[in-house]
This record gives structure tokens, sequence and C-alpha cells, in this order.
């Protein structure tokens, strides 16, 4: 199973490579994304269908609601806990 750590990792990793318009800057894991200006609504239903695919994972509409993305740290802990569900 996929750390906390890992988890941030990989959505770091992520956002930083393909959502940022520039990618040398600095996030902190509870940094509000959406309020930031730095991830749109495209930007995180491309992060999630990453985050389906590369944790062989699926989640569901109902979950995907802006209360369970704002942040790295609060999306590390959503997907700790669907994992977790799952086992």
């Amino acid at each position: 199973m996929a750390s906390t750590d890992d988890l941030e990792r990989i959505i770091f990793d992520f956002i930083r490579d393909q959502v940022l318009a520039t990618p040398e800057l600095e996030l902190g894991p509870d940094e509000n994304l959406f309020t930031s200006g730095h991830v749109d609504s495209l930007g995180i239903m491309r992060l999630i269908a990453h985050l389906e695919t590369t944790l062989d994972l699926e989640i569901p509409l109902r979950d995907r609601v802006p209360d369970n993305f704002r942040t790295v740290r609060v999306m590390a802990a959503y997907l700790e806990r669907q994992i977790e569900a799952r086992s």
C-alpha cells in the first residue's frame, strides 16, 4: 500500500509536470490549489484520471468534490482512506 508520502509525491509530480504553467513553482502540501489559481477544474479532472490509473482505483463521482481535492495533503488523506477501504 502506498504511504501518505508516496501519495503526496505522486500528486505533486503530476501537478508539476502536467498542470502548472510554471513547473518550478513550489507548492506546499496545505496550499489551496483552487484559490491559489494554480489548478483549475480541468487540471483536477486530469489529476483524478491519472490517480485512478496509477493507483488502480475508482474515485466515485459523489467524491469528486472540492473538499476532497483542495490541497495535496487532503487528496493524499482521501486516497489513503479509499485504498484502505478497498483492502
